[in-house]
């Protein structure tokens, strides 16, 4: 999964590459500027508070390290197995979902939580992709959790494989700068339409909000 597992420094990459790419696209301005949600650019303020919000990558890939050396079968894992795919759901949609959302309104709810840790994250005052990285210690651990569950359980029933590690890892990494964008990319009439997709996609509008 990482360094000795499958393509670990490729999945590293590609995941900071998700971020970048997704932050160059919502600063397209002939392409976004009227679907932005925030008006305002970005300072420099704002780029110095950030500036270290790839800390998570590396955090969570010395995990996926230590993983390996504890859990010896995630470092032959198969290119792809159907089964953990739905496993895998299962577990994303009865686990670590709802772990998410519990942990992330006990960020907001608790004033030491939010005053000491989680103000960090809103201190920036126009969401972008490198927002979604720019957390404090003890969320990168709460989310290194959520992301494990799924990939690390789905592994330890035997259905695990590479295609999983990467698929479920990335679509995570680009819900999340999704959500961070600053662009409507969801025209806002589609949740007009559809109400429950609301509880599906985690989209700027709802940051705004």
């Amino acid at each position: 999964m990482y360094e000795e597992g499958p393509g670990g420094i490729e999945l590293w990459i590609l995941r900071g590459g998700v971020h970048v790419l997704w932050s160059s696209y919502s600063h397209m301005l002939f392409l976004n500027r009227n679907r932005r949600i925030l008006q305002q650019g970005v300072d420099f303020k704002q780029i110095d508070l950030e500036w270290d919000w790839d800390n998570f990558l590396i955090l969570q890939a010395l995990v996926g390290s230590m993983a390996c050396y504890v859990f010896p079968f995630l470092q032959d894992l198969p290119l792809w197995n159907m089964k953990g795919v739905v496993a895998a759901m299962i577990q994303h949609v009865g686990v670590s979902e709802p772990l998410y959302y519990w942990m992330h309104r006990k960020f907001h709810e608790h004033h030491f939580l939010f005053t000491h840790y989680h103000s960090l994250h809103h201190s920036s005052p126009v969401p972008g992709p490198f927002t979604a990285g720019n957390a404090t210690l003890l969320e990168h651990l709460v989310l290194t959790v959520v992301i494990g569950i799924p990939v690390l359980g789905t592994s330890i029933m035997g259905y695990g494989s590479a295609s999983l590690v990467y698929g479920y890892v990335l679509t995570f990494d680009f819900l999340r700068c999704l959500g961070h964008c600053n662009v409507e990319v969801v025209p806002h009439e589609t949740f007009e339409r559809f109400p429950l997709l609301r509880y599906l996609i985690f989209t700027p509008i709802e940051i705004a909000i």
